[in-house]
Order: C-alpha cells, then sequence, then structure tokens
C-alpha cells in the first residue's frame, strides 16, 4: 500500500495510493453547541444527554454537518489549497458521541488530464475508533503538475 505525499504534485500520485489518515477528536459534547446555533438545530438529541438516552441512545449525537466538516477538512488540507475542492458526495453511515474520535482517509480512485487542470477523484471515508464507517464517499479536487 502506497500512502500518497501531503500537498502532491499531479506527476507524484497514481490510482490505487492511499490518502494519508487523519485523526479527529475526542468528540466534545461541548462542540454540538455552536453547531446547533449555526445550523438552527435545537433538537434535544444533539444537547440534552438524557434525552437522548430516554430514546435508547448511549448519549447526545453529534450533528451530521459537523462530522462532514471535519472530512471535508481533511481532505481540503491534503490539496494545495481549500478552494481545489471541487465536488463531493457523500452518505452519512452512522452516528458519533462525545469521547469517539475519528478518522479520515481515502483512496485515489481515477486521474484526469485536462489542458487547463488536472483532477484526482477518491474515495473518501470516516470511522469511528472500532471502525464503523461514520461517512463514506467521494470527494474530487485540481492537482497542479510540479512547477519547472
Amino acid at each position: 500500500m502506497t500512502i500518497a505525499p501531503n500537498k502532491p504534485y499531479f506527476e507524484n500520485l497514481a490510482v490505487g495510493m492511499m490518502l494519508p489518515t487523519i485523526k479527529f477528536g475526542p468528540m466534545d459534547r461541548f462542540d454540538y453547541i455552536p453547531i446547533a446555533l449555526i445550523l438552527r438545530d435545537t433538537n434535544p438529541l444533539h444537547l440534552d444527554r438524557v434525552y437522548a438516552q430516554e430514546r435508547g441512545l448511549p448519549d447526545t449525537v453529534q450533528q451530521g454537518p459537523l462530522n462532514q466538516a471535519y472530512l471535508y477538512q481533511f481532505f481540503t488540507n491534503w490539496l494545495h489549497q481549500p478552494w481545489d475542492l471541487v465536488s463531493t458526495e457523500i452518505r452519512f453511515a452512522a452516528n458519533v458521541f462525545p469521547g469517539d474520535n475519528l478518522y479520515c482517509g481515502g483512496e485515489i480512485e481515477a486521474l484526469e488530464t485536462g489542458a487547463e487542470q488536472n483532477l484526482i477523484h477518491c474515495s473518501v471515508w470516516q470511522k469511528n475508533d472500532d471502525g464503523t464507517h461514520i461517512l463514506t464517499g467521494k470527494a474530487s479536487g485540481r492537482i497542479p503538475n510540479r512547477p519547472v
């Protein structure tokens, strides 16, 4: 298994290379509060531990868009510039709870050479400590050629 370098140039990449895995966490319930305000999502499942436990959950549930933001941060930090992100398709697969660590990674599925820009197409994922997929999907970005 070959790991792609950070801030790669197009010439250094190949289909099948793994993106470097990044860890975020542990997750903290107090991070949910500003996200709830930003999203205007005051669902008690995100904010009230007793309410969540009464509904069969072990604790409050982290908001999906916050999980997604960690995956975007992982991918855009790997690219040269955050605005090199071209597209994403993300599927939400499981919940995240306080104390969970999130691991983001991916694999290069295709490389596309263009007249004006090179594109990379990757499968991306986010897992927790026990390997459960939290998010799965695809991400594409622009990758420059090595300067001459």
